[in-house]
Order: C-alpha cells, then structure tokens, then sequence
C-alpha cells in the first residue's frame, strides 16, 4: 500500500513544528519590588513564539547597579551612618560587591543547563569540578551537530540500491535549506550517445528539512527536496527534466550511545552544577557576613579604645594640672612637672593612634557596606549603636553537637558530595563508551520524475524533442509539460519509493582509549572521595580550633576584667597616698599607666571573645541562621524585612536575650 500524500505532509509538519517550538528556553527576569534595588543577574533568552526570529537575537541580561541602596541613605543623618549590627547584615545583603560578583555564578550554572539542553557542553564556573574523563573527544565538545543531507539527497536523486541512512543534529531541532545553480558543456567526440558531438547541461537545485537528536540518541531526520535541469542531448526522455525526492529516516544506537546515561550527561551534570552554585554562592554569604561582622566588632572595640585613651589622657592632664599647682606653692619638685607633661604628651600620642585607628575601620566599613563610596558617603563618620557582646554560659553548644552541625551545614562539604554525584554520572556515561557501536536505522525515501516529453502519433516512440517512426524523425506537434507539480505529486504519493533498514557495528579492537577514560573515572572518584573525608577532618579540626578559642577569649574577659578592676583599685589607693604625701608622682602616673592598659587589654578581650563566636559561627555553618539571614534576600540583592537579630540595637526589648 502506498502511503497517503497528506499523510506525509502531516507527518513532516509534525515535525518541523514540533521541533521549532523548543527554540528557546529560559527565565524571565524578576521582578523588583524596590527600584532602589540591584537587579539580580537573571539572564532571559528570546522564546520561539509568536516570534520565530527572537530566538536568533541577543538574550537579555541587565545592567549591574553600581548605586548603592536607599537603605543606605536612610541610616545616613548629621555627617553620621548609625549602624547596627542588624544593619550592616542587611547592607552586605544589598550592597556588597564580592557577594554581587558571587551571584553570577549562579546564572552561570543556568547558561550550563540551557546549553545542555541545546546538545552543547558546559562550560563551568567558579566552584565547579569538571572530570578529566568528561568528555571522550575533544575538550568542549557535545552532541555532534552533523547531518546526512548529502547522502539523502544523492540518494534520492540518483535512486541508488544502497540502504540510505538519515538522521543526526542536536537536541534543538535544526532546520535547513539550500539551493544551487550550475551550467556544464562537455565536449563528447562521439554522437553516438546524444546525438551531438557535445553535451551542455543547466542544472537548479534545492533541498530543505529538520533534523535532531534525543537524550536516548535516537535521531531522526525529514528532508524534501529536488532539482530542474535541461540538455541539449537528443536521446533525453524529458527535456527540462524536474525530479523530486521525500526523505523520512531516523537512527538508533542499540549499545555505544544509548540511553540517557550516555546522552544526557551534560544535562545531568548541569542540573546538579545548579546546586552546586547555590552552594557555592551560599559560602560567599557566610564569607562575607562574618566579615562585616568582625569588622563591626573590631570598629567598636577602636571605639572603646579611644574611650579608654581618652579617659587616660584626662587622667594625666589633671595630675599635671595638680602637680603645676603644687610646684607653684612649693610642696612639689619641678621635675614632676616635667614628668607629667611627658605623660600628657604620650597620651596624646595614644589617642590620636586610637582615633586614626578608628577612622580607618570605618572606611573599612563602608566600603564593605557600600557599591560606591561617593558624595557624602566620603566624609561620613560611621556611628556604631551596638555593643560587644558579653560572655554566656550558653554561648555555643557541646563539641560533639557542634561537629554535627558543621558537618550538616558546611557549604564545602555540600559541595563535594555534589561532586561525587558529577563524578558518578561521568563514570555511567564512561561505562557506555566500552561498548561496541551498533547502530539501526530506518530510512523512507520516495521520488519523482517528470519534465517537457514530446507527445507522438500511432507508430511513433518518442525521444526528446522528436518521435521516430517507420520511415524516420518526425517532428512532432503537441508536449506535454507536468514539471514540479507530476514529479512531487509522485513522490508524496508514494509512486516510487525507496525503503532502508540497515545495521551499523563497530567493534575497537583492544578498545584502549575507552578502558583510559573508564579508568580515569573511577580514580577521580576514589580520589574525590579520599579528598571528602580529607575536607571533613579539615572542618573537625576548624570547630574544634573555633571552640577552643571561645573557650580562651571567655575567660580572656574575666581575666581582663578583673585585671580592670585591680588596677582601678590599685589607682585609687595611689592618688589618695599622694594626697597624704605618702606617694611619687612616678607611682601615679605608673598607676594610671597599669589602668590604661587594663582597660585596653579588656576592650581586646572583648573584642576578641566578639570574633571568636563569628569564627565560631562561621566553622559550624550556623551564622546565616543565627543572624536569621534568608539566603533568597542574598540572591536578588533586596531584602524586604530586615533580620531580626536577637540583641540588636533595633531588636525589641521583649525579644533581646538576657
């Protein structure tokens, strides 16, 4: 039975319309609530419809806000940012520029998938692991994009008896078209054949069709196409001669090359990339949290610092206030003037140190806070409304505890067992490509002829331009002319067709180069696992260091304290001795010397207690939830709510911890 003319056009159309319609795919940009906002780099590429064309133009990303914030501009008032700690969290949110560069890399991954998606390779990012034995051809290599156009065409033209194979392209459907012309005369020495001593031909043709590939390496292939051409031979049955060809083939492999293990795997890598870029990005936040974090609390402790040289300098400047009235009524040498000026002038010295200290943090801080340091935000002076916080009994969890958590929390970790997923889908696909290539395929190819045929009498056989009869040439009187419309009538009716089925094999001998990149796979995921278990001793060792320091700048604080409150004492007990006369003014100024530094060692103390619970934090994993940071607040660059930090400036009383 002949197929149905209408039947194959349907079919044909099925495809190219199936096919096209899966262009393009991607996100849509969101949408920002906040025109103050940065926008996230979402990448959106053209959809096929309505717009056939969109998917050919440039895909759209938009441009990196390079201002900072209104969250910013609102905290800033009289020459002033106050800045708590709640704050300067929110601020990294919106305006840190490492953690913007960082949300690149999840669009990255997403570039990685669509292009997996396509047939193509990918391309990686900052944190992710390619295996060596990825790919078994060239580096950056995918789904082959070549096609058997040629082969059907010439088959179809020329009705070969060899099995015709079609199919080929990538998983987006490609469709083509060509066309040519050509003129040839050829000199023949004979006319025997033609009827003239040489032969020119003028020829035009055409072809047009879809292919594509499927993750179960199924390909097919639909190819329409033909040609006109003309001859002055004599003995030519159709002069023009217009010839057409349908083509419908697909391509299975059977072992090498199916099954989605083996096709899909740069699919299959790219999706899991995907988590891995979270996770990676996930890792910058808590970077740089902590960091903004230390910055915080070593900008409060130059803040007290400069309290405490402050205070030292008042000291100072009243003993040499006393000691000038003293010289004056002769109770005292005029060396111990002398002496007291040196120590003012050494306290000054210290405050200033202090001072300077503490405007460097600050532009430490506001550049860590802002995408721009400009206009007033340059001679802002940083206003820090919290405190240090003070040591707890309960301030981290038993070691055992903590261990677990590191290890259920850590990015590093979550990242290498991501990888040994990768690692796996390249050991299946590695498997696959040990076997022998056994390929089937199934080809329907029909054709058409027609063309200028003379039309003769009774008695007459016709041949190119002529009839011949009894008695000779006659030139006859009618032709007929079908052309395109007969010859493509034929071939999608089916009147001459042409059926395939055919069995490729390929056997490698030895098989070398497969047995190498199956090898290699299996030691990179025996060498990744060894590293899995090296970055968990690494994080065991991180807490425990982290808990050891809280533990040493805990009791550092009551050290220093204590200390504090001895050398006040001990400052007291002097003045009040020298007011007796029982005492040197070298032993007060060494007195307040022993309270300024005190009080200096315990600002430190506190400061370092401060940054041991962020270390702390940060090796376990937890500081994102501590400070109740919403990762999706990092990813668009906004946030909404501020966290509600427990023991914040701008947290309510009733919510703040003892």
């Amino acid at each position: 039975m002949k197929p149905n003319r209408y039947c194959v056009v349907a079919l044909a159309a099925s495809f190219l319309i199936a096919g096209t319609c899966g262009f393009a795919q991607g996100d849509k940009p969101t949408q920002q609530t906040d025109p103050g906002a940065a926008p996230s780099p979402i990448f959106r590429t053209m959809q096929w419809f309505p717009s056939f064309w969109q998917p050919y133009g440039s895909p759209y990303v938009p441009e990196p806000r390079m201002s900072n914030s209104d969250r910013l501009h609102s905290l800033e008032s009289d020459g002033k940012i106050h800045l708590s700690v709640q704050d300067a969290i929110t601020l990294a949110l919106e305006n840190n520029l490492d953690i913007a560069v960082a949300r690149y890399t999840t669009s990255y991954s997403r570039t990685d998938l669509l292009r997996a998606q396509g047939g193509g390779a990918t391309r990686g990012f900052t944190g992710s692991f390619n295996s060596s034995a990825f790919f078994s051809g060239a580096l950056g290599g995918g789904v082959s994009a070549s096609t058997s156009v040629g082969g059907g065409g010439a088959g179809g033209a020329s009705g070969s008896s060899s099995a015709i194979q079609l199919g080929g392209g990538t998983f987006d459907p490609s469709l083509f078209f060509g066309m040519g012309w050509n003129q040839n005369t050829t000199p023949l020495g004979t006319t025997v054949l033609t009827g003239v001593p040489y032969e020119n031909l003028q020829g035009t043709n055409y072809f047009t069709g879809v292919t594509q590939a499927f993750q179960t390496g199924t390909s097919y292939e639909v190819v329409l196409g033909g040609g006109r051409g003309t001859s002055n031979s004599l003995q030519a049955f159709y002069n023009p001669t217009v010839n057409t060809f349908l083509g419908l083939g697909f391509t299975q492999p059977l072992l090498n090359g199916f099954g989605r293990r083996a096709n899909a795997l740069n699919i299959r890598v790219a999706k899991n990339d995907i988590k891995v870029a979270d996770s990676v990005f996930r890792q910058q936040v808590i970077t740089t949290v902590a960091q903004v974090l230390n910055y915080y609390w070593d900008f409060l402790s130059f803040k007290q610092q400069v309290g405490v040289a402050e205070q030292a300098l008042a000291y100072s400047q009243k003993l040499l206030n006393d000691n000038k009235r003293q010289v004056e009524i002769g109770t005292l040498a005029p060396i111990e003037v002398v002496r007291a000026q040196s120590e003012v002038a050494s306290d000054q010295r210290t405050l200033i140190v202090a001072q300077t200290n503490l405007q460097q943090q600050g532009e430490l801080i506001k550049t860590a806070l802002a995408r721009k340091v400009d206009g007033g935000l340059t001679t802002a002076q940083i206003d820090a409304m919290d405190k240090l916080p003070e040591p707890r009994t309960d301030d981290i969890p038993p070691l055992d505890q903590a261990l677990q958590t590191a290890f259920a929390n850590r990015p590093e970790i979550e990242q290498a067992e991501l990888y040994l997923r990768d690692q796996d889908y390249t050991i299946q696909a590695r498997r696959n490509s040990l076997l022998p290539s056994l390929n089937f395929f199934a080809t329907y190819l029909a054709t058409g002829l027609a063309g200028h045929q003379a039309i003769c009498g009774p008695g007459e056989v016709p041949f190119a331009r002529y009839c011949e009869a009894a008695g000779g040439i006659v030139v006859p009187t009618t032709f007929t002319d079908f052309g395109l419309s007969q010859a493509s009538t034929q071939a999608f009716q089916g009147q001459f067709p042409n059926y395939s089925l055919g069995m490729n094999l390929s056997i490698p001998i030895r098989n070398r180069q497969a047995q190498a990149d199956a090898a290699r796979a299996l030691l990179e995921r025996r060498q990744r696992e060894t590293q899995l278990q090296q970055q968990k001793n690494n994080i065991a060792q991180q807490v425990r260091t982290a808990n050891i320091a809280v533990i040493q700048a805990k009791a550092g604080v009551e050290a220093a304290h204590e200390a504090t409150n001895l050398a006040q004492q001990t400052l007291d007990a002097e003045q009040k001795k020298f007011k007796l006369g029982e005492s040197t003014v070298f032993l007060v100024i060494q007195a307040q010397r022993d309270l300024s530094t005190a009080e200096g060692n315990e600002v430190t103390a506190r400061s370092t207690y401060a940054k041991a619970l962020t270390q702390f934090d940060q090796q376990t994993g937890t500081i994102l939830k501590k400070y109740n940071i919403e990762l999706s607040d990092a990813i668009s660059g906004h946030v909404e709510h501020a966290p509600n930090i427990p023991g914040s400036a701008e947290t309510p009383v009733s919510q703040k911890q003892p």
